[in-house]
């Protein structure tokens, strides 16, 4: 250990130095600091890319299907559901692509029921 002259200017020094670099300190910790997250809705199903998409207040069904790719082969327009929390509890309702979307909420899209085999 050393004597208390030279511990007292060691701390001394690591306060100064301290002292100097708190701004450039506090901006790191703070640009580190995760930003609010966006708010999203999801889409399943017959889609290209079924997945978690940035929710904006005027996404529809519609909107949200093109962000995914489109709908794949067997997805249709005309089987599309809207899964929304209500009250504590999941409501799903049948939905068009006109529909607005709500932060939250979950878009399913199923195929169409039946489809004649291609001719041979």
């Amino acid at each position: 250990m050393g004597t208390p002259r030279r511990l007292r200017r060691d701390v001394t020094t690591c306060l100064a130095l301290l002292l100097c670099l708190a701004p450039a300190l506090q901006s790191r910790v703070a640009s580190a600091q995760p930003e609010s997250e966006a708010a999203t809705v999801h889409i399943f199903g017959l889609v290209v890319s079924p997945g978690a998409y940035e929710w904006t207040d005027t996404l529809t069904v519609k909107h949200v299907v093109s962000l995914a790719g489109g709908y794949n082969e067997d997805g249709s327009k005309d089987e599309l559901q809207i899964q929304r929390m209500i009250d504590g509890k999941v409501v799903s309702s049948v939905a068009t692509e006109d529909d607005p979307l709500e932060p939250d909420d979950v878009v399913m899209v199923r195929g169409v029921p039946f489809r004649p085999s291609p001719a041979r």
